[in-house]
């Protein structure tokens, strides 16, 4: 009878440390299945973060094009003196008023991965853009409005006087595109155009709803929270991503 008292409590303290241990191999055990899909659940943000900006690069690179995003226009007088004849004893005049048109460009080709920034948080894409360049100016010489002045003027004359004409038009209308006003008006609209090209290839990568923030040149510093100085671009993820793997 005294051994029965002796084993029973023995019996009672194995059964109670069974149960804790299977209690502690529960709790195990749901702990690992916690950390499994939480592995699991990064792997499968990461894999689409990582889709997403392959996605990114890929409309990015496809967009090449150069980009006609502003247009000034006007009309310009010139007037031109030369002499002619024999002896020079002719003395003739030209006034020429006559439209001009100058195009602005940006060239999309110009922007590598290192001018952009994708914030998949918020799913904006930041870009640094350049400048818009003027081009030569173009001069509509079929609405000339041609006066001359002199007693006489020579067929030779002419010539000089039109082609005099034709230099100072383009000089005069070159000047008036790169007046600093000119240049802002179409950086302003170069912004504007940069964002409205990137939707649609952005769009054709699958990429949905994504805002793009242009920044030129002359905008200078960063205003609304964006921290250009310090903000890794996409070639800086894209070259952090290939050291990790």
């Amino acid at each position: 009878m005294e051994t029965t008292r002796i084993d029973r409590p023995r019996r009672s303290r194995l059964r109670v440390r069974n149960l804790l241990w299977g209690l502690l191999a529960i709790a195990a055990l749901i702990g690992l299945g916690y950390y499994l899909a939480r592995h699991q659940d990064r792997q499968v943000q990461q894999q689409v973060e990582e889709s997403d900006l392959d996605r990114l690069v890929v409309a990015l690179r496809e967009n090449r094009n150069r980009l006609q995003v502003y247009r000034l226009s006007g009309t310009v007088t010139t007037k031109r003196e030369t002499r002619g004849g024999i002896g020079d004893i002719l003395q003739g005049e030209m006034a020429v008023r006559q439209p001009w048109s100058v195009a602005y460009f940006v060239n999309m080709g110009d922007l590598g991965l290192d001018d952009y920034v994708w914030d998949e948080r918020t799913r904006t894409l930041l870009v640094r853009a350049p400048g818009a360049t003027p081009e030569t100016p173009n001069i509509d010489e079929s609405r000339q409005v041609v006066a001359y002045d002199g007693p006489l003027i020579t067929r030779d004359m002419q010539t000089k006087l039109r082609q005099g004409v034709a230099i100072g038009a383009r000089q005069q209308a070159a000047a008036e595109a790169a007046k600093p006003e000119n240049l802002a008006a179409a950086t302003r609209a170069g912004r504007e155009a940069i964002a409205r090209n990137l939707q649609a290839p952005l769009q054709a990568a699958g990429l949905g709803n994504v805002t793009v923030v242009v920044r030129a040149p002359t905008d200078g510093q960063p205003r609304d929270g964006e921290r250009w100085d310090v903000s890794r671009s996409i070639a800086d993820v894209l070259e952090e991503r290939a050291a990790s793997r």
